[in-house]
């Protein structure tokens, strides 16, 4: 079976190039995946599955097109993009997992994560997270109207854009000890994740033995 990972592609109507890379890559996919997985930051920004433009109806037929083919993609949303619903799942045919899902091999079981929950040393950001993603609060502002959420996203960007950079730079990285423990809670042996923009493979020292973690690259370079 072959699979592929993807994350922090942060397509937009702005990245016109990437894009169209995506595009001609889910094609050629077609012929080559048994499945895709895609862990967060797909999209730089979603304010809602009633959005509707253009670019929004190019990604959901390149997804739909790939889907119907009997070739599955998993989606896992991240910091940018988790407000992706079910009407957007229902009309790509994307099958969308909980952050930190396991991917079981038969002989070896795989954390995937979009890769924030990692980075515990950001405490405001955490705070921050935990009050976007309240199912309640989610509820409220998917029913204002559109214009409104687009103001808001630009409020919380000036804000975010202000803040960052503050502090050091650990603060923003995925913190081993934090990696290990969800390992070993899922009993994995290997995490896959995004997030951060550091890719490469490290391993990682726990109470179980070592993980194998691998970063995604980003879209940017």
């Amino acid at each position: 079976m072959k699979v592929a990972f993807i994350s922090d592609l942060h397509l937009s109507p702005d990245t016109v190039n990437n894009n169209q890379l995506f595009f001609n890559l889910m094609h050629k996919w077609q012929n080559e995946l048994d499945a895709l997985y895609i862990l967060g930051d797909f999209l730089d920004y979603w304010l809602g599955d009633d959005d509707d433009n253009i670019f929004i109806r190019e990604i959901k037929q390149s997804l739909k097109s790939f889907t119907q083919n009997n070739k599955p993609i998993y989606f896992i949303g991240g910091n940018h993009d988790f407000a992706i619903g079910h009407k957007f799942a229902k009309e790509t045919g994307i099958n969308l997992l909980k952050d930190c899902s396991i991917l079981d091999t038969g002989d070896t079981k795989i954390l995937l994560s979009h890769g924030d929950i990692f980075c515990t040393l950001d405490v405001s950001y955490q705070k921050m997270k935990k009050i976007l993603r309240n199912p309640i609060l989610m509820a409220i502002l998917l029913k204002t109207p559109l214009s409104w959420r687009y103001k808001i996203k630009q409020k919380l960007e000036k804000k975010s854009s202000n803040s960052f950079n503050k502090a050091s730079l650990e603060t923003y990285l995925v913190v081993k000890e934090s990696i290990a423990k969800l390992a070993n809670k899922h009993k994995a042996q290997i995490v896959i994740h995004g997030h951060t923009h550091q890719p490469g493979f490290y391993e990682v020292k726990s109470t179980s033995g070592l993980i194998q973690r691998f970063e995604i690259p980003d879209w940017v370079d």
